[in-house]
């Protein structure tokens, strides 16, 4: 009879072969999603494509964890873009664009929430995130550019070592995706934030994104928990890192 433990020791067992394919060193490839980040991004990236990038932050941690080479960094949000504009002004390595990502260019509306804009997104907020934290409740609204990523013109040429999209769309994932198919195929690796309960109206749960990304050619190596409700402790929100199964013969080099 097979058990849960045996299913999770093949798994780990096929993602590690995964990874060898790809090149990737497994022994350096730490049991955290920030430290697979790290080894990833030290060894293999050299652009790091930062969707929902707020004030920086993410882009701070990469700098903080080493990584040296090319963010291209997307905010939407005037107040948010101009704390992330003047942060990265001395960076000539940091690239930031003041618009949303989605499956199409053109104009949208954002819902700008009370907890500094973390919890913003073009999606209606949902009931359990608004019982789990009371002050991530929207306050205001915002039009916004939408541009995809297949139409914003990143470098994503043969001569690049790799890319890795990150993306943190508060609901909006898979109309990030619908506009990044050519983008999706020049990436080493995937950061989403994923939903295991309906925190933005109409978005999809962990599961069908699980399904998606496997459809798009990447497989989940790394979760962590980074939204728990504070009342129940139930998990709301993880951080999935995934990462290309496509045979390290049709990388791009």
């Amino acid at each position: 009879m097979t058990t849960s433990i045996d299913r999770l020791s093949s798994t780990k067992t096929a993602a590690k072969r995964i990874l060898r394919r790809l090149g990737i060193d497994v022994g350096l490839y730490r049991n955290t999603l920030g430290g697979a980040r790290r080894d990833l991004l030290l060894s293999h990236i050299d652009l790091v494509i930062d969707v929902g990038a707020h004030a920086g932050e993410y882009g701070e941690m990469l700098r903080a964890a080493g990584y040296s080479g090319k963010i291209v960094s997307f905010e939407p949000i005037t107040s948010h873009f101009e704390r992330l504009s003047a942060r990265t002004r001395t960076d000539h390595a940091w690239e930031c664009r003041r618009c949303g990502v989605g499956s199409r260019s053109g104009v949208a509306v954002i819902n700008v929430s009370g907890n500094d804009g973390f919890s913003s997104s073009i999606l209606p907020m949902g009931k359990a995130h608004e019982d789990a934290v009371a002050e991530s409740r929207y306050e205001r609204t915002e039009e916004i550019e939408i541009v995809s990523l297949d139409d914003s013109q990143l470098d994503l040429s043969a001569d690049r070592k790799g890319a890795y999209l990150k993306v943190d769309a508060q609901g909006y994932e898979r109309e990030v995706l619908a506009g990044a198919e050519a983008t999706l195929a020049t990436c080493l690796a995937v950061e989403l934030e994923l939903s295991l309960s309906q925190l933005y109206e109409g978005q999809p749960l962990i599961g069908d994104m699980l399904d998606l990304m496997k459809q798009y050619g990447f497989i989940p190596t790394q979760i962590e928990p980074e939204f728990i409700d504070p009342h129940t402790g139930e998990i709301l929100q993880v951080n999935c890192l995934f990462v290309s199964s496509r045979p390290k013969s049709s990388e791009p080099k």
